[in-house]
């Protein structure tokens, strides 16, 4: 409760300091807030906002009279614009020019937005995008529900920046926006032919050099448009295909999780004054080398046959392929051996494990030492060919009258990803010196003895692997909506809608078993004494053996087996290990099939009236759904390890109000406060009740993965509360703080079980409990017209985000209840934007940070039962300029200052897990127009 009184009376106080001067303008303000936007079906049926014409009138006055119109304030300006005159808080990004976002994927594009956190997944691009720490969204494209695979999200960087036209985060929620996200609504808005005022032609192209990927790589996107008067009315056509490829290089190194360290014998080490030893338990280098390529097109037609009604039809293909190598190196001395040339810091704490006999007694971190013995070091080849698709067809109505307006939408999404995986390992023949020189720079560095795994004659096959999985989801969906205007002294409009949705998801997945190599790996110590029949160089030929790149944490190289080989060859291999040719069966473990049908209707009122002088607007509305979800799968016996066939039905109605008030004290001067309700389901997956068992292998328990048919909606009351002040067409300053009161958030944890005599580490799903998440935010955008000259085309973006979140859960599975801080929530995110336009010239040097935060619970460690990152924060650069009006030269690069992210286990830097070497690129491209 004192946070928030904090938090109230920061807003307050920023109330008070803005409000004397701006109320002398006493301008007139609008009555309500409807978006200029097409975000939900439902907005496109609205009444002109009151007052609007007028500042748009002034808007345009003050660019003619001071400043010149240009691409980057236009852009400014538009986004800014959405801002204002929308009903919710909302923030956007809005290309300047078609093609003119400044990132390659929506994904990258969407960091530079308050309160948007972004992180890279292991194939070297982003592949998370958070809202106020929040993954929870729902992402509409043209304000439609788009997902990818059998998930409920969508990959953001599966969409080029080229092809976009806005994208509009919501904050807050209403009664027409689709529910699904405590988070709030990414919604996505492409080109279409209306949106300009006769044909179109434009076109880019970039050549982008990676620094680890060592390739250049094209990007390309052409658009074409055009709008005809004809007999029959007004037609518009436009087609825009796009191409993404990149050849990539995304090296991690990573130390095992720490552990009381063991001599030999299995005897606890102890310091001089008796406190126990932690050291990782073993070191690895987890590398990914691969090629994707990225194909879009997208259509629209319009017809307008009268100046009431408009026809569209409009499509979305995206295509995805990659192709990678993920070659693993990894040693397991700790424990095997007794250690030599042992340090210790003097970072020194609780031992944390959980019902260890040590718990509670002082450990403190080893720094470095050495192992030599017949431990076990191995390398390994995984082979992954991937691919995928998303898809979206939709044709729709809009009509307008004098006092109602509907709309009608009709639309058909489906989504697929294959992925198959192939794995050869490798281990290298004993005795084997593992060097263990520290966490210098934060990240394990770790070397062999004598260079031992240059040797290909050192290398002995062990288990091959494989597994497949493929998804499928598609949904079909309908939506009315429609708007009154009811012209009252109070209430202004009113709402409503209707929306019907068949989702289905379908997950299949292979059977996951390490099979050994012939005549197995060998007797006794297989790295002291393997079978010398699977010898590497005995069994293929030199071709096999590829060298991998070096690193600062692992400076010397490493062999493995070359990605070409394997799936070149991989029905051979097959064949050597005794297996069938193809791919192996289908897991039952690994199968569900789900109906999901939701319908949903909703009412809302705008209202709009004065208050001690001052113009008030909102919202009050209510939104009801009801989710019907039938569940196809299998559960697991783990005394018999058979699995037999498991349906669920569940049938739950959601009830969702919504309430708002605006105050405007001047037409650029506005106060928002908004309530609401809102949900987010379980994914899919995370429903599936089954078990996938993957055993366990020479030095590591299996791994298992559940999920949990019980798990209810995540739950959040969600308050808003935003000051904003629009002092020129192109710059503001806004303030606000948030608050989510969390019920049912729903987390993984990781926990030892044993099934079947056998060690697994069970990953699972579980409704945390109740939590919340509170922030404030701040937004500052200006360029500075009134500086001489040159300086003149100066402008500045500046954007923070606070945030502060906790749970009640369980530590672990069937632990005890404690407060937790949430995943993925960084306390302090901002961006920070120097931009130049002028003189032909458009420059944008932006820089992006996020703080550390938690990423996964893990199973409980000596540090704890979670590990923390520390994100790469990075500076980029983006130059255009107009040689003429028709074409422009443009260059780029990312992350100029090459900051790398780090991974740790528990806080403090003395553990780390991963260092993961983020890429730099610099592209050189040009844009037409016509």
């Amino acid at each position: 409760m004192y946070r928030n009184r904090i938090s109230v009376t920061i807003l307050a106080a920023a109330i008070a300091a803005a409000f004397t001067p701006a109320y002398a303008q006493n301008a007139p303000a609008p009555a309500n807030t409807t978006p200029s936007t097409d975000a939900a079906q439902a907005d496109q049926a609205k009444p002109p906002k009151k007052g609007t014409a007028e500042r748009d009138a002034k808007k345009r006055a003050v660019d003619l009279s001071q400043v010149t119109v240009t691409p980057l304030r236009q852009s400014l300006a538009s986004a800014q614009t959405l801002k204002q005159d929308a009903r919710m808080v909302v923030d956007s990004i809005v290309a300047e020019d078609i093609g003119k976002l400044p990132d390659n994927s929506v994904a990258d594009a969407m960091q530079r937005i308050t309160g948007v956190q972004i992180a890279q997944g292991f194939q070297g691009e982003t592949s998370s995008v958070v809202v106020r720490g929040l993954p929870n969204v729902i992402t509409t494209l043209n304000g439609r529900e788009i997902f990818s695979g059998v998930g409920r999200g969508f990959a953001f960087q599966n969409l080029p920046a080229t092809a976009v036209k806005t994208v509009q985060v919501y904050k807050s929620s209403e009664a027409s926006l689709p529910d699904g996200g405590i988070a709030g609504v990414v919604d996505m808005q492409l080109y279409r032919p209306f949106d300009f005022d006769g044909a179109k032609v434009a076109a880019t192209y970039t050549a982008t050099h990676s620094k680890y990927g060592g390739r250049t790589d094209p990007n390309f996107s052409v658009l074409a448009s055009d709008r005809w008067q004809t007999g029959i009315g007004e037609i518009g056509a436009l087609v825009n295909a796009s191409f993404m490829a990149q050849h990539y290089q995304y090296n991690a190194v990573w130390g095992d999780f720490p552990k009381v360290l063991r001599d030999g014998t299995g005897t606890p080490m102890r310091t001089t004054s008796g406190d126990l030893i932690a050291a990782p338990n073993g070191f690895g280098a987890d590398y990914n080398i691969g090629y994707r390529q990225r194909p879009e097109l997208n259509y629209a037609l319009q017809w307008k046959p009268n100046d009431s009604t408009e026809v569209y039809a409009e499509g979305l293909y995206a295509w995805d392929s990659d192709d990678y190598n993920q070659p693993f190196y990894f040693s397991f001395p700790v424990g095997a051996v007794t250690p030599g040339n042992l340090t210790v810091g003097n970072n020194c704490y609780a031992n944390q494990l959980a019902g260890s006999p040590f718990a509670g007694q002082t450990i403190c971190d080893a720094t470095g030492g050495s192992w030599t013995g017949n431990t076990y070091a191995a390398t390994s080849t995984q082979a992954h060919v991937q691919h995928g698709r998303d898809m979206q067809h939709a044709i729709g109505v809009k009509w307008q009258g004098d006092k109602l307006r509907l709309s009608s939408d009709l639309s058909y999404g489906s989504s697929s990803f294959d992925v198959n995986t192939f794995i050869v390992d490798t281990f290298l023949k004993g005795p084997v010196t593992t060097v263990w020189n520290g966490t210098a720079g934060n990240q394990q560095n770790w070397s062999l003895g004598n260079n031992a795994q240059l040797d290909p004659n050192n290398y002995y096959l062990n288990g091959l692997f494989q597994t497949w999985n493929t998804q499928r989801g598609k949904q079909y969906a309908w939506r009315g909506d429609g708007n009154l205007d009811l012209n009252g002294s109070f209430f202004s409009y009113l709402d409503f809608g209707l929306r019907y949705a068949d989702h289905k998801a379908q997950y299949t997945g292979s059977v996951e078993i390490s099979t050994p190599p012939p005549g197995g790996a060998g007797t006794g110590n297989i790295v002291e004494t393997p079978n010398p029949a699977n010898q590497v160089t005995a069994r293929f030929p030199s071709s096999y053996f590829c060298s991998m790149p070096t690193t600062s944490a692992i400076p010397t190289s490493w062999l493995t087996g070359c990605f070409n080989y394997l799936t070149g060859n991989a029905d051979a291999i097959r064949g050597l290990y005794g297996l069938p040719a193809g791919r192996p069966p289908v897991n039952p473990g690994r199968y569900y099939n789900i109906d999901e049908k939701t319908l949903a209707g909703y009412l809302q009122a705008a209202y709009s009236t004065t208050l001690f002088g001052l113009p008030v607007d909102g919202l009050v509305g209510m939104r009801v759904e009801r989710v019907k979800r039938n569940l196809d799968a299998y559960s697991f016996n783990a005394a018999t390890s058979i699995y037999s066939p498991l349906s669920v039905n569940t049938s739950e109605p959601v009830y969702l109000p919504n309430l708002s008030f605006n105050l405007h004290f001047t037409d650029a001067l506005q106060l928002r406060l908004v309530a609401a309700k809102t949900v987010t389901y379980p994914g899919f997956g995370q429903l599936n009740p089954s078990i996938s068992l993957n055993p366990g292998t020479i030095n590591r328990a299996g791994a298992a993965a559940s999920g949990n048919p019980d798990l209810k909606p995540i739950k959040s009351n969600n308050y808003d509360a935003s000051l904003e002040w629009y002092f020129a067409p192109a710059g503001y300053v806004s303030g606000g703080v948030f608050y989510r009161d969390i019920n049912g958030y729903i987390q993984n944890y990781v926990t030892d079980v044993t099934i079947n005599g056998q060690a697994y580490q069970l990953s699972s799903p579980q409704s945390a409990g109740s939590g919340h998440l509170d922030g404030a935010e701040v937004a500052y955008q200006q360029f500075f017209d009134f500086l001489p000259g040159a300086l003149s085309g100066l402008g500045v973006q500046l954007n923070f985000t606070y945030i502060d979140g906790s749970t009640r859960s369980p530590q672990f599975i069937g632990g005890p209840v404690v407060a937790s801080p949430l995943q993925n929530v960084s306390k302090r995110n901002g961006n920070a934007v120097l931009m130049y336009e002028k003189y032909g010239f458009s420059a944008r040097l932006a820089y992006n940070y996020r703080s550390r935060f938690i990423d996964f619970f893990t199973q409980p460690t000596v540090a704890g039962n979670h590990d923390e990152i520390e994100p790469a924060n990075q500076l980029d650069f983006s130059l255009g300029y107009d040689v003429n009006p028709y074409t422009t030269v443009v260059l780029s690069a990312t992350n100029l200052t090459g900051q790398d992210l780090h991974q740790y286990w528990g806080d403090g830097n003395s553990r780390p897990r991963d260092i993961r070497y983020q890429d730099r690129t610099v592209g050189l491209g040009v844009r037409f127009k016509l």
